[in-house]
């Protein structure tokens, strides 16, 4: 969501006008922006209003990528422009002396601890000699991406991320990961020239054959409505459907993994926006999918964004359970994966649920539910206020479970109602404070999460007192034991953006309150936060040393143990909307 989370576009059309050619009932309408829109358009250009260090980017990366593009692949052309005729490495572009972090299966990652200084490097091919024999054979795809600028009045610092990776002929994989500071003139008419370059941080990883392998066309090769419902955008459906159903420009739609059937493997339920049918797909033998949706019971027509396989009844199979809207729905398994017993929960006003959460919350030996909301009034209802900690969003709900069929709305009876104004999207159960009871996590945008101690079937946010209210803009949570210390420590998803980063600081940023608030949207613009347990629910941000924060616009990064080594992986999906750079999402 983050800074498009209440942003709301209109145009305006001229009158009808009545059609002089008598076969014509009206004269077509001219579309037209109004003022404040013409106004916002301009604004796209950085220069419009002044923010230098986002034209001396735009002007700065065509030459960095081509450079970049040209040092990990012979047979491209060094930039003609842009660089200095006597720009030079100040460090190695690859370091001499690299230490081996990880060697098993195969995989190995070679990092190099301290990279000197040493004299100017001035003969360009030879740095790229280093690389290419780095690099071995193959096509090298180059990436690029600054995540900070600082400026003087002639000439500025780009810190930026450099990454080649190789496929090899052989199926083994490459990929030198480096971050780089440059150094440029910026002449009067802000074209910059490059004059030197220094390795920060220098990283090889080598893969005998690629970590995964793509099989969806596989798996969903028997389902006639995979392209036209799941292969495509939002913006293919949003406002092309009956918008009572539900539907968000957003998206914002969830899945649930679960076995329905008892077969041993897991099925997938796939969310959709409001007039799509929820589809239900069953894992067969085969590892392909099978459509489910309409003998299940699960098909629902409402715009749906989240759902939880589990067991509700304490049968040994799994129920289900659906935000539909502001509302939820519970659904009680046969037993084969067909659903009965539907019983409704309705919540409280008109705001969607945006996920759920299951746990045992009260220790009855069954499992609650814990659902979080957006935006107050839907998703165009309000602007978040302040910025960097709003508290004006839509409250979050919990369900208790009395039995089967039986449940109660209990948000105020059990204090979880306390600091419940946020523009929350996630929610994670976990014994934080090991004293045998579930605690309950909350990652919210624009601002400070929630962590609520369970203290005797009651809870308290204690996050701050805690050094877990990650003041960002949250939009998922992880836990495991990443540090093998006996404890939950807690990884939670926020956004990165490095114009944030490097519009944030700047004078002109919020004019007269920049002194207060700048510092706030800076770390609004950080990224992944991973916070380390003391064992006693008590937190430290160790994200900088973990070097985590940098994934992109991330939605919901989870720990897994990828390589079975029992250490917890990190896996970050990110991305937005797809512009004009294609991997700058």
């Amino acid at each position: 969501m983050g800074t498009l989370g209440a942003f709301a576009f209109a145009v305006a059309f001229s009158p009808a006008q009545q059609a002089e050619d008598p076969n014509v009932l009206l004269e077509k309408r001219q579309a037209t922006l109004p003022a404040w829109a013409e106004d916002s358009f301009r604004r796209v250009d950085a220069g419009y209003d002044g923010w230098r260090s986002e034209v001396l980017h735009d002007a700065a990366k065509p030459t960095l990528k081509k450079l970049v593009a040209a040092l990990g692949d012979p047979s491209k052309p060094f930039p003609e422009h842009g660089i200095a005729a006597d720009c030079a490495a100040f460090t190695a572009l690859r370091p001499e002396k690299l230490s081996m972090a990880v060697d098993r299966r195969g995989m190995q990652v070679a990092r190099a601890e301290a990279i000197p200084a040493t004299d100017p490097h001035k003969d360009w091919a030879a740095l790229a000699a280093s690389l290419h024999s780095a690099l071995g054979h193959g096509h090298a795809h180059p990436f690029v991406k600054f995540v900070n600028i600082q400026m003087d009045e002639h000439a500025f610092t780009g810190e930026a991320l450099v990454h080649w990776s190789v496929d090899q002929e052989d199926g083994s994989q490459i990929q030198i990961n480096a971050t780089w500071i440059t150094q440029w003139d910026a002449t009067e008419d802000e074209a910059p020239v490059l004059r030197g370059i220094a390795v920060k941080d220098y990283e090889e990883v080598r893969t005998p054959r690629p970590l995964f392998r793509e099989v969806t066309e596989h798996v969903a090769k028997d389902l006639p409505f995979w392209e036209r419902e799941v292969l495509t955008g939002v913006d293919d459906y949003h406002q092309k459907m009956d918008r009572l159903i539900g539907q968000a420009f957003i998206g914002s739609q969830g899945l649930a993994v679960g076995d329905v059937n008892g077969d041993g493997r897991d099925d997938l339920y796939l969310c959709h926006q409001g007039g799509l049918p929820n589809r239900l797909l069953i894992h067969t033998a085969d590892g392909t999918l099978r459509d489910a949706s309409r003998e299940s019971g699960l098909d629902f027509l409402e715009s749906t964004r989240s759902a939880l396989f589990l067991d509700l009844d304490n049968d040994g199979d799994q129920d289900f359970v659906a935000s539909l809207g502001a509302n939820l729905l519970v659904a009680y398994n046969g037993g084969r994966g067909q659903f009965g017993q539907f019983t409704p929960l309705n919540g409280i006003g008109f705001e969607d649920v945006y996920s759920l959460s299951a746990a045992d919350a009260d220790r009855d030996g069954d499992l609650d539910l814990y659902a979080v909301r957006y935006v107050a009034n839907g998703i165009m209802g309000g602007v978040p206020t302040p910025y960097h900690n709003a508290n004006n969003g839509a409250s979050n709900l919990y369900w208790r479970n009395d039995g089967v069929g039986k449940w109660t709305l209990a948000t105020e009876e059990v204090g979880l109602n306390g600091n419940n104004r946020k523009f929350s999207l996630a929610s994670i159960w976990e014994d934080f404070d090991d004293d045998g009871d579930l605690d309950l996590y909350v990652a919210n945008d624009f601002g400070d999460n929630n962590l609520f101690l369970n203290e005797g079937g009651r809870f308290r946010d204690v996050a701050t007192e805690r050094g877990a209210e990650d003041r960002a803009a949250g939009m998922g949570l992880s836990t495991a034991d990443f540090d093998l210390d006996g404890d939950m420590d807690l990884l939670i998803t926020n956004m990165f953006s490095s114009a944030g980063l490097r519009i944030a600081p700047q004078q002109q940023f919020q004019g007269e309150d920049h002194g207060e608030v700048a510092h706030e949207y800076v770390r609004h613009a950080r990224g992944n936060t991973l916070l380390a347990n003391d064992g006693k629910g008590n937190f430290t941000d160790v994200t900088e040393s973990a070097r985590i924060a940098i994934a992109g616009w991330s939605w919901g990064s989870k720990f897994v143990d990828f390589d079975n080594d029992g250490y917890a992986d990190i896996y970050s999906p990110n991305g937005f909307l797809t512009g004009p750079v294609k991997d700058d999402l």
